[in-house]
């Protein structure tokens, strides 16, 4: 399918699991309003017991270990929330991409639900593991910026300084592309997972990788026509049908550029279940 194509099947998807799709925004702005207020209680509750320094970024660039051990269990705790739900999320988008049934999904994973959410939450967390790495040199040529950027202002300029700051520029810019057209080749690899909850998420993410080589300009040609709503979207109505469209047609696209390798295999696990429970 085209784009043309794919944008008028979505819409037409849309129409008919309007609701659905609604509940399912719903859904995922409520957890993160849940985070949010849970960050914010979190954050009064430190400050009326004089602990606002774990919230310092001069804390942490010192590398103070309780600052660190704070934001890293507080990261893990929020990621083990939000992550698996957002999975569960992206699967019944993609049952409206694809016209699958959406309750059956529902009772399956609502019957599995240990075995899904951990399931989910390793997935996430191997994804998120490996984009960190991808990302790390590029944060320390950035830090790198900042520090030679402070080094040149408070003292004076040197040749040894301007050659450092010019060279983690550089390399900050070089990186940069490097991780966005390495994140754009695990793009492929959540809906590998949701179509096949049992599959090894490191062959989801080699499978994913092969299959998005020179793919990438189409991916990016096909999130820039969105763009043209992002004004409409900052206003309340217009986001409850412009975000569900989005989804159900990236869904839709994402099923597409699986080609041959699109095998749902939950339905095949949802009728085995409702065979032998």
């Amino acid at each position: 399918m085209d784009y043309k194509d794919i944008r008028h099947t979505a819409a037409k998807r849309l129409a008919l699991n309007s609701g659905d799709c609604v509940s399912l925004m719903v859904f995922q702005f409520s957890l993160a309003a849940l985070l949010v207020l849970c960050e914010s209680t979190l954050y009064l509750s430190l400050r009326s017991m004089g602990h606002t320094w774990l919230y310092s970024r001069a804390e942490l660039l010192a590398g103070r270990n309780s600052t660190w051990l704070f934001w890293i269990s507080k990261t893990i705790v929020e990621f083990a929330l939000i992550a698996p739900c957002f999975g569960l999320a992206r699967r019944l988008f993609l049952d409206v991409a694809i016209g699958n049934r959406m309750s059956e999904t529902k009772m399956y994973i609502s019957a599995h639900s240990v075995s899904f959410y951990s399931g989910a939450f390793y997935a996430s967390l191997i994804q998120l593991f490996i984009k960190l790495t991808v990302i790390t040199p590029g944060l320390l040529t950035s830090y790198g910026i900042y520090y030679w950027a402070r080094e040149i202002t408070l003292n004076e300029l040197t040749s040894g300084a301007l050659f450092a700051l010019t060279a983690c520029l550089s390399m900050t810019a070089v990186w940069t592309f490097v991780s966005v057209r390495f994140f754009i080749s695990l793009a492929l690899t959540p809906y590998i997972m949701a179509l096949n909850p049992r599959a090894n998420i490191f062959d989801a993410c080699d499978q994913s990788v092969k299959m998005m080589e020179g793919r990438h300009m189409r991916y990016l040609s096909f999130l820039f026509y969105f763009v043209r709503f992002v004004p409409a979207m900052l206003l309340v109505y217009p986001f409850f049908l412009v975000y569900p469209y989005f989804k159900v047609s990236y869904a839709l696209f994402m099923s597409e550029m699986l080609g041959e390798k699109n095998n749902d295999r939950l339905p095949g696990m949802i009728k085995r279940w409702k065979k032998y429970q």
